[in-house]
């Protein structure tokens, strides 16, 4: 993959968070050429993998704890334990994922989901970058910082991303029982 479809896929994905928090009530502002730091405190990280014919790795959320309480929907009705929060940051990490992957349905890449996960920890960093395929976004929350790593490999070096007319199967947010 071009390095110019690289970015057109990171700026999908900084778009999603800055939406998808936004929807939560939670205000991002990109930090762009910001260093990697510790996470103060408890933190949680969030990950889910992906794979698809062109494109496949992992998503993953680091934050602290306070930040994914902030955006909680049950932040105001009950206290919220460990357990909450970890299933919390895990659903955000699908939400954003899912997504990315409406994004980059209209750009010719399909991939699937993988099942996401969470843990608590104190003072978590956020890898450096290490390849083409991998970025790591920091996010300013107010008094939180909040970093998303996205590392992706795509087989095909050649492949360049262009917009297909392609439909929605289902409209963001909307919630889908099955």
């Amino acid at each position: 993959m071009n390095s110019e479809s690289w970015h057109r896929i990171y700026d999908e994905l900084a778009a999603s968070c800055v939406n998808l928090f936004r929807d939560n009530g939670v205000e991002l502002r990109l930090l762009e050429n910001a260093e990697s730091e510790a996470t103060p405190g408890n933190a949680v990280v969030s990950f889910i993998g992906f794979t698809g014919d062109h494109l496949r790795g992992s998503l993953t959320i680091v934050a602290p704890v306070a930040l994914i309480t902030r955006c909680h929907p049950l932040r105001e009705r009950r206290q919220l334990g460990e357990d909450m929060v970890c299933d919390w940051a895990s659903e955000l990490a699908n939400q954003l994922l899912g997504r990315v992957k409406n994004r980059l349905r209209h750009l010719g890449l399909i991939i699937v989901l993988s099942t996401p996960s969470a843990a608590i920890g104190e003072h978590l960093r956020a890898r450096e970058e290490q390849s083409e395929g991998f970025r790591r976004l920091l996010f300013d929350a107010g008094p939180d910082r909040l970093a998303v790593l996205f590392d992706a490999m795509a087989p095909d070096t050649a492949l360049e991303l262009e917009e297909v007319d392609m439909p929605d199967p289902q409209r963001e947010g909307e919630v889908l029982l099955f």
